[in-house]
C-alpha cells in the first residue's frame, strides 16, 4: 500500500510522513484457509505426526475461545488483564531505562533461568497499576521520575556502598553513564545547535573518511558515506544513519547496539576510546565553539561565562574550586594562542559559521575550557 502526501493531508493527518514522495507500507492478511501443522517425527521434514495446532503456554493463560487463532488473537491474548507477563515485563524495562537496572535484573529472562524481583510487590503494582491506567506509557514515566525513590541524591556513604553496592535496595538515586544517542544529544542542547525537529529520513553527521570504502565492494547505494549538511548535522542521535556493516564509530564506542540481533539491555562500559572520542569528535569540538561565540557575545566577566557554560552543560552550579580552575585554565590558554597564532586552526572545525564578532584568540581560548567541560566525566554521566 502506497501513502502520498496527499493522503496524509486529507484521510491520514496523524502521519508524520517526512522521508519520501510515497511512502510504502507492507500489508499483511491471512489465508482463508489454515493449512495443517504436523508434529515431524524425528524432526524429519516430511516424516508427519499428529495435526497440532496454533496455542499459547497453558502455564501463563490458556489461549480463550474467544479469540480467533491468529495474530490478531495473540494480541489479543498477550494485552488480556488474567495474563501479568506482557505488562510486568515492559514496565521492567522501564524501570530499567532509568535505574539502570530492572526489579528484576534478568530484564529479557523472566523464567526459571532469571533472577527473582529484588521489590516483587512493587513490580506487582506497577504492572497492575499500567494495565488498569489503559497502558499509559506517559503515566508510567510520569509515576517513576516523580516517585520519592527516584528523586533522591545520588550521593552513596561508604557503609550503603559496602552494604549495597549495586543499589539494589534503592537507598540512592541511580548513577550511570547515559546511552550512545543521547552522549551527542546533550552536546548539541548545552551548545544550542539541537534541530528539534521531530521525523523525517536518517542523516549521516561528520565521521572519519574512508570508513565505509574500506569495509565495501565498491557497489552500490552505500559504497561511499556522503555527508549531510546544514540542519541535518544536527538533528538527534537517534536519527543517524546506521549502516549495520559499519556502524557509527562514535556511537559504537558508547556502547550503541550493532543490530546483529535484539539487546533487551546494552553494556555500559568505560574505555579510553571514549576519551578519547569526546576530546577529538567534531561535533563536540564545533559545539564548544559555537557555545564559546554565543557567550563572548554576552556581557559579564570570563569567570561568569565558563560558570555559565558550566550550568548548560552540566546541569548544575559549578564549585568554586572548579571556577578557579577553568578560569585559570582560560588565561593559560589566551597565553597559549597569544604566543602560537594558531586560533584559526582550531577554529575551523565544523561547518557552523563564526559570527565574526568576537576576537579569535578569546574566543579558541573559550572554545578550550567548554571542550574541557563537555570531557568531564560527569557531562554524560546520569547522577
Amino acid at each position: 500500500m502506497e501513502i502520498s502526501n496527499a493522503d496524509v493531508k486529507e484521510m491520514l493527518k496523524f502521519v508524520n510522513k517526512q522521508d519520501t514522495n510515497k511512502l510504502i507500507v507492507s500489508v499483511m492478511g491471512d489465508q482463508d484457509t489454515v493449512r495443517k501443522t504436523y508434529l515431524l517425527k524425528r524432526g524429519v521434514y516430511d516424516a508427519h505426526g499428529e495435526v497440532v495446532e496454533a496455542g499459547t503456554p497453558k502455564s501463563l493463560l490458556s489461549f480463550s475461545d474467544k479469540y480467533p487463532k491468529n495474530r490478531l488473537g495473540l494480541t489479543q491474548w498477550l494485552f488480556d488483564k488474567k495474563n501479568p507477563l506482557t505488562s510486568r515485563v515492559f514496565v521492567n524495562q522501564v524501570w530499567q531505562e532509568f535505574f539502570g537496572r530492572g526489579i528484576v535484573k534478568t530484564s529479557g529472562d523472566f523464567g526459571m533461568q532469571g533472577e527473582l524481583p529484588s521489590h516483587p510487590e512493587l513490580l506487582d503494582w506497577l504492572a497492575v497499576d499500567f494495565m488498569n491506567h489503559g497502558w499509559d506509557i506517559k503515566r508510567l514515566v510520569k509515576q517513576i521520575v516523580t516517585s520519592a525513590t527516584y528523586r533522591q541524591s545520588a550521593v552513596v556513604s561508604a557503609e550503603k556502598l559496602k552494604t549495597d553496592p549495586e543499589n539494589i535496595l534503592l537507598a540512592r538515586a541511580p548513577r550511570y553513564r547515559i546511552p550512545a544517542e543521547l552522549v551527542r544529544d546533550v552536546v548539541l542542547s548545552s551548545s544550542g545547535l539541537l534541530v528539534k525537529t521531530i521525523g523525517g529520513p536518517s542523516v549521516k553527521p561528520y565521521q572519519p573518511p574512508g570508513l565505509w570504502e574500506a569495509a565495501t565492494s565498491g557497489r552500490g547505494l552505500l559504497a561511499n558515506y556522503k555527508q549531510d549538511h546544514n540542519e541535518s548535522l544536527y538533528r538527534r542521535g537517534m536519527y543517524t544513519f546506521i549502516k549495520r556493516t559499519v556502524p557509527p564509530p562514535v556511537m559504537g564506542i558508547f556502547d550503541a547496539s550493532n543490530r546483529d540481533q535484539c539487546e533487551v539491555k546494552r553494556l555500559k562500559t568505560n574505555t579510553p576510546l571514549q576519551a578519547l572520542a569526546m576530546m577529538n569528535d567534531p561535533t563536540v569540538l564545533e559545539a564548544s565553539r559555537v557555545l564559546a561565540d554565543k557567550l563572548l557575545q554576552g556581557k559579564g566577566t570570563a569567570e561568569a561565562k565558563i560558570g555559565t557554560a558550566f550550568r548548560r552543560i552540566v546541569c548544575r552550579k559549578p564549585k568554586k574550586e572548579e571556577v578557579q580552575v577553568l578560569t585559570a585554565y582560560y588565561a593559560d590558554q589566551l597565553k597559549v594562542f597569544k604566543q602560537k597564532a594558531n586560533a584559526d586552526k582550531v577554529l575551523a572545525v565544523g561547518e557552523y559559521p563564526l559570527s565574526q564578532k568576537n576576537n579569535k584568540t578569546e574566543l579558541a581560548a573559550m572554545m578550550e575550557v567548554i571542550a574541557a567541560i563537555y570531557n568531564l566525566e560527569e557531562t554524560i554521566t546520569k547522577s
